[in-house]
C-alpha cells in the first residue's frame, strides 16, 4: 500500500510540473509610437530578445496590428525620445 501512495505522489508532482511548463510564457512589447498625425497605423517588429521582449515600431498605413503577434503580458507604447533614453 505504501507503494502505491507514493508513486501516486510522484505522478501528482509530475502532473503539476507538466501543468506549470503549460503556462503561456510571458512576454513583453514595447512599442515606439509613430510620429506625427498618424490616423491609421500598423507595426513592424524591429527586434526580439530571447527573453521574450520585443520591440516594434508604429508606421503609418494599414498592416499588421500588435495582436497579430500573438498576447503580450506588458505593452509600452513610448515616443522616439522615449525608446532612445
Amino acid at each position: 500500500m505504501a507503494r502505491r501512495s507514493s508513486m501516486r505522489r510522484r505522478l501528482e508532482r509530475l502532473e503539476a510540473a507538466r501543468q506549470r511548463q503549460a503556462s503561456p510564457v510571458y512576454r513583453e512589447a514595447w512599442v515606439e509610437m509613430c510620429a506625427g498625425n498618424c490616423v491609421e497605423t500598423h507595426v513592424e517588429t524591429t527586434s526580439t530578445v530571447d527573453d521574450g521582449r520585443w520591440y516594434f515600431e508604429e508606421l503609418p498605413g494599414p498592416g499588421p496590428q500588435l495582436s497579430d503577434f500573438g498576447q503580450f503580458s506588458l505593452v509600452m507604447y513610448l515616443t522616439t525620445a522615449e525608446m532612445n533614453f
